[in-house]
C-alpha cells in the first residue's frame, strides 16, 4: 500500500467508467500518467486522464468543504498527507469528493457571515429547477438600494454569485457588463450576490468593474442546498420562475444568459 495515499472508496451502482476512473486515481501516486485538470469554479475541478476518463472533484479538509486554493496552499506546506477518495452521485453524475486528512488542521473560517440557517424553499443547482420559484430574499446592495421579490415584480432578474478570491468568477466579469449595457432601459434587473463584506466588496470594485447591482454579506448556503461553489448563474421571470440556472464559468455564459433573458421576456 502507498505509504503517502489511502483511498476509500465506496461504489454503489456505479457504471463501468467510474470503475475505470478509481482505478486510475488509486495508482496515480505509483505510476506517472498524464492528467489534464480544469477549474470549473472556486472549489471544483475537472480532471481528465489519458484514456479518456472524466470526473468532476472537489476537496474537503478533515470532511470540511475547501476552495482549490486552501487545497494547493496545504498540499504545498504538509509532507505528508493522508486523502480519502470517495464518489457520489448526485442526480445521475458522479462527483469525487478527496478529503484531506492532516492531524490538527482546521479550515479557514470566512468573517463576516453570521450562522447559516438554510431556507426551507432552498434550491438544489444540480436538480432541473426550471419553472421553479426561486426563494424569496430582500437585500439591501452596497448603495443602500433594496431588492426584494415584491419591489422586482414584473421584472425579469439576472443574479450572480460570486466572492472576491474567485478566479473563474472575476474572468467573466467583462462580458456580463456587456449583458447589462444591452439591456439597458429594458425590463431587466442585474443584481450580484458576494459573502464577502461592504468593505470588501467596496475596495474590490474600485479596481476591478462589475456592473451589477452589488449585495454583500450574503451567505449562498443559505439559498442552495448543497452548496456547490462559484460563480452561479440564476434567471428567473417576472413572476419569479427560474428560467436558467448554471454552475462554473462557461466559455459562451453571455449567449446562454442571453438567450434564458429573452425567453424570460417573452413570459
Amino acid at each position: 500500500m502507498n505509504s503517502s495515499v489511502f483511498f476509500v472508496v465506496k461504489l454503489i451502482k456505479m457504471k463501468s467508467t467510474i470503475l475505470s476512473i478509481l482505478f486510475f486515481l488509486s495508482i496515480a501516486t505509483a505510476f506517472p500518467q498524464e492528467i489534464t485538470v480544469s477549474v470549473l469554479n472556486d472549489s471544483t475541478e475537472l480532471q481528465q486522464y489519458a484514456n479518456g476518463e472524466k470526473l468532476k472533484v472537489r476537496y474537503l479538509l478533515n470532511g470540511s468543504s475547501i476552495s482549490l486554493k486552501d487545497k494547493d496552499k496545504l498540499l504545498a506546506n504538509e509532507t505528508y498527507v493522508r486523502q480519502e477518495f470517495n464518489i457520489r452521485t448526485v442526480d445521475k453524475e458522479s462527483l469525487g469528493e478527496i478529503n484531506l486528512l492532516i492531524d490538527g488542521a482546521v479550515p479557514e473560517k470566512k468573517t463576516g457571515i453570521g450562522p447559516v440557517v438554510v431556507s426551507p424553499d432552498s434550491v438544489n443547482i444540480f436538480s432541473d429547477l426550471k419553472g421553479t420559484p426561486f426563494p424569496d430574499f430582500d437585500w439591501i446592495d452596497i448603495n443602500g438600494n433594496r431588492y426584494s421579490f415584491s419591489s422586482l415584480k414584473g421584472k425579469v432578474v439576472v443574479l450572480n454569485f460570486w466572492h472576491t478570491s474567485c478566479v473563474p468568477c472575476i474572468a467573466e466579469m467583462p462580458l456580463l457588463n456587456e449583458l447589462v449595457e444591452q439591456y439597458a432601459g429594458k425590463e431587466v434587473v442585474f443584481i450580484a450576490s458576494t459573502p464577502n463584506d461592504e468593505m470588501e466588496a467596496k475596495k474590490f470594485l474600485q479596481k476591478t468593474r462589475f456592473d451589477y447591482k452589488q449585495v454583500a454579506s450574503i451567505d449562498p448556503k443559505t439559498i442552495f442546498n448543497p452548496f456547490p461553489g462559484w460563480p452561479i448563474h440564476v434567471v428567473f421571470d417576472s413572476k419569479g420562475l427560474i428560467r436558467f440556472h448554471i454552475l462554473g464559468k462557461q466559455n459562451d455564459i453571455e449567449q446562454k444568459l442571453m438567450n434564458s433573458i429573452n425567453e424570460a421576456l417573452t413570459k
